[in-house]
């Protein structure tokens, strides 16, 4: 069964200690605290009981005008890409949704730019990107 994210929060990563919880071997694609530190992270939480159900690392690329996408990863559960069912939807929509608000506020009306693993996800990238 499939549930609506309907109530959320996002906040920053301050420590990478904490980042050790998100990684490959656990289903996050990659090692959360070995991303480079000039990248910020932000967690998709649910209000009641902050279960993170998404990832985004960016970066404010001042030289090119736009928010520099890292990486997005939704939650293992949450990724019906890798393993077939999602517990929750639209969780992909929303990390980008932290991306535009980021370069809103960064003062670049909603440029970001990115590299995607392969070209499946791209597809998948721009699918979520225009539905944001």
């Amino acid at each position: 069964m499939l549930c609506i994210i309907s109530v959320v929060v996002v906040f920053k990563i301050e420590s990478r200690a904490y980042l050790k919880k998100f990684q490959k071997s656990n289903g996050w694609h990659i090692n959360w605290n070995e991303i480079p530190k000039n990248v910020e992270v932000y967690a998709l939480a649910l209000k009641d009981d902050n279960t993170i159900q998404g990832l985004v690392g960016i970066k404010n690329d001042k030289d090119s005008h736009a928010v520099y996408l890292h990486w997005a990863c939704t939650a293992p559960h949450n990724n019906k890409h890798e393993y077939g069912s999602q517990k929750y939807v639209g969780v992909g929509g929303h990390l980008f949704a932290i991306v535009a608000d980021k370069s809103v506020e960064w003062g670049y009306e909603g440029a970001a730019h990115g590299f995607a693993a392969n070209e499946e996800l791209l597809e998948v990238y721009h699918y979520e990107w225009n539905e944001t």
